[in-house]
Protein backbone atom coordinates (compact mmCIF):
# COMPACT_ATOMS: atom_id res chain seq x y z
CA UNK A 1 0.00 0.00 0.00
CA UNK A 2 1.37 3.40 -0.93
CA UNK A 3 1.47 6.41 1.37
CA UNK A 4 -1.41 7.97 -0.55
CA UNK A 5 -3.51 4.80 -0.30
CA UNK A 6 -2.76 4.53 3.44
CA UNK A 7 -3.77 8.14 4.01
CA UNK A 8 -6.99 7.65 2.03
CA UNK A 9 -7.77 4.61 4.18
CA UNK A 10 -7.13 6.64 7.34
CA UNK A 11 -9.52 9.35 6.13
CA UNK A 12 -12.12 6.70 5.32
CA UNK A 13 -11.74 5.04 8.72
CA UNK A 14 -12.10 8.24 10.76
CA UNK A 15 -15.10 9.20 8.65
CA UNK A 16 -16.83 5.85 9.17
CA UNK A 17 -15.82 5.09 12.76
CA UNK A 18 -15.49 6.98 16.02
CA UNK A 19 -11.72 6.72 16.50
CA UNK A 20 -10.28 8.69 19.40
CA UNK A 21 -6.64 7.61 19.64
CA UNK A 22 -3.72 6.50 17.54
CA UNK A 23 -3.94 3.06 19.12
CA UNK A 24 -7.55 2.73 17.94
CA UNK A 25 -6.55 3.92 14.47
CA UNK A 26 -3.67 1.43 14.36
CA UNK A 27 -6.06 -1.38 15.35
CA UNK A 28 -8.56 -0.32 12.67
CA UNK A 29 -5.81 -0.33 10.03
CA UNK A 30 -4.69 -3.80 11.12
CA UNK A 31 -8.30 -5.02 10.91
CA UNK A 32 -8.35 -3.77 7.31
CA UNK A 33 -5.19 -5.78 6.63
CA UNK A 34 -2.68 -2.95 6.75
CA UNK A 35 0.19 -3.10 9.23
CA UNK A 36 2.07 0.10 10.01
CA UNK A 37 3.74 1.86 12.94
CA UNK A 38 2.49 4.47 15.35
CA UNK A 39 5.19 6.87 14.10
CA UNK A 40 3.89 6.58 10.54
CA UNK A 41 0.32 7.14 11.71
CA UNK A 42 1.42 10.19 13.68
CA UNK A 43 3.04 11.68 10.57
CA UNK A 44 -0.06 10.94 8.52
CA UNK A 45 -2.30 12.57 11.13
CA UNK A 46 -0.21 15.75 10.98
CA UNK A 47 -0.04 15.71 7.18
CA UNK A 48 -3.80 15.24 6.85
CA UNK A 49 -4.66 17.94 9.44
CA UNK A 50 -6.47 15.43 11.61
CA UNK A 51 -7.26 16.55 15.14
CA UNK A 52 -9.21 15.16 18.06
CA UNK A 53 -12.33 17.13 18.73
CA UNK A 54 -15.74 16.52 20.21
CA UNK A 55 -18.38 15.08 17.93
CA UNK A 56 -22.10 15.83 18.12
CA UNK A 57 -22.41 13.43 21.10
CA UNK A 58 -19.56 15.09 22.99
CA UNK A 59 -17.09 12.23 22.43
CA UNK A 60 -13.49 12.97 21.48
CA UNK A 61 -12.71 11.55 18.05
CA UNK A 62 -10.39 12.16 15.14
CA UNK A 63 -11.75 14.54 12.54
CA UNK A 64 -10.19 16.36 9.62
CA UNK A 65 -9.54 20.00 10.42
CA UNK A 66 -10.48 21.71 7.19
CA UNK A 67 -8.87 25.01 6.28
CA UNK A 68 -12.30 26.64 6.15
CA UNK A 69 -12.81 25.66 9.80
CA UNK A 70 -10.03 27.94 10.99
CA UNK A 71 -9.06 31.54 10.56
CA UNK A 72 -5.28 31.17 10.36
CA UNK A 73 -2.68 28.41 9.99
CA UNK A 74 -1.61 29.17 13.58
CA UNK A 75 -4.86 27.61 14.78
CA UNK A 76 -3.98 24.36 12.99
CA UNK A 77 -0.57 24.28 14.68
CA UNK A 78 -2.09 25.05 18.08
CA UNK A 79 -4.65 22.28 17.66
CA UNK A 80 -1.96 19.79 16.58
CA UNK A 81 0.19 20.64 19.61
CA UNK A 82 -2.75 20.41 22.01
CA UNK A 83 -3.77 17.06 20.55
CA UNK A 84 -0.22 15.67 20.68
CA UNK A 85 0.34 16.84 24.26
CA UNK A 86 -2.98 15.39 25.42
CA UNK A 87 -2.18 12.10 23.69
CA UNK A 88 1.50 11.62 24.55
CA UNK A 89 2.61 13.83 27.44
CA UNK A 90 2.60 12.28 30.91
CA UNK A 91 4.42 14.93 32.95
CA UNK A 92 5.91 18.37 32.35
CA UNK A 93 8.47 20.25 34.39
CA UNK A 94 9.48 23.87 33.84
CA UNK A 95 13.16 24.50 34.64
CA UNK A 96 14.44 27.99 33.92
CA UNK A 97 14.50 28.36 30.10
CA UNK A 98 13.50 24.73 29.43
CA UNK A 99 10.51 22.44 29.64
CA UNK A 100 11.14 18.76 30.24
CA UNK A 101 8.28 16.62 28.96
CA UNK A 102 7.95 12.95 29.89
CA UNK A 103 5.90 11.02 27.31
CA UNK A 104 4.40 7.61 26.94
CA UNK A 105 6.91 4.97 25.83
CA UNK A 106 8.41 5.61 22.37
CA UNK A 107 6.49 8.89 21.90
CA UNK A 108 9.29 11.39 22.57
CA UNK A 109 10.21 11.78 18.92
CA UNK A 110 6.57 12.00 17.83
CA UNK A 111 5.75 14.88 20.17
CA UNK A 112 9.05 16.63 19.43
CA UNK A 113 8.25 16.36 15.71
CA UNK A 114 4.92 18.11 16.23
CA UNK A 115 6.61 20.89 18.22
CA UNK A 116 9.37 21.26 15.62
CA UNK A 117 6.85 21.37 12.75
CA UNK A 118 4.99 24.22 14.47
CA UNK A 119 8.01 26.55 14.18
CA UNK A 120 6.97 28.41 17.33
CA UNK A 121 9.12 31.50 17.91
CA UNK A 122 9.36 30.63 21.62
CA UNK A 123 11.14 27.35 20.86
CA UNK A 124 14.86 27.44 20.07
CA UNK A 125 14.94 23.67 19.64
CA UNK A 126 13.91 20.29 20.98
CA UNK A 127 15.90 17.24 21.97
CA UNK A 128 13.96 14.00 22.06
CA UNK A 129 14.58 10.54 23.36
CA UNK A 130 12.47 7.44 23.92
CA UNK A 131 10.14 9.03 26.47
CA UNK A 132 11.59 12.46 27.25
CA UNK A 133 11.79 15.77 25.43
CA UNK A 134 13.77 18.86 26.28
CA UNK A 135 12.17 22.00 24.86
CA UNK A 136 14.55 24.96 24.95
CA UNK A 137 13.32 28.56 24.85
CA UNK A 138 15.23 31.84 24.63
CA UNK A 139 14.54 32.71 28.24
CA UNK A 140 12.66 31.69 31.35
CA UNK A 141 9.58 33.79 30.57
CA UNK A 142 9.05 32.15 27.15
CA UNK A 143 9.43 28.69 28.68
CA UNK A 144 7.00 29.56 31.47
CA UNK A 145 4.46 30.89 28.94
CA UNK A 146 4.61 27.66 26.91
CA UNK A 147 4.44 25.53 30.05
CA UNK A 148 1.32 27.34 31.29
CA UNK A 149 -0.24 27.14 27.83
CA UNK A 150 0.36 23.38 27.48
CA UNK A 151 -0.32 22.27 31.06
CA UNK A 152 -4.13 22.04 30.64
CA UNK A 153 -3.65 19.49 27.83
CA UNK A 154 -1.44 17.16 29.82
CA UNK A 155 -2.76 13.62 29.53
CA UNK A 156 -3.68 11.49 32.48
CA UNK A 157 -1.78 8.27 31.67
CA UNK A 158 -1.76 6.86 35.17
Amino acid sequence: MTKSERQQLILQLIDEQSIGSQEELLTALIEKGYKTTQTTISRDIRALNIVRSKDSLGNLRYQVLRQSDVETPDVIETEAIETAISEYAVKMTHIQFMIVIKTTDSSGNVLAGVLDDAHLPEIVGTLAGFDTIYVTSHDEQEAKTLYNKWLPYLAQHE
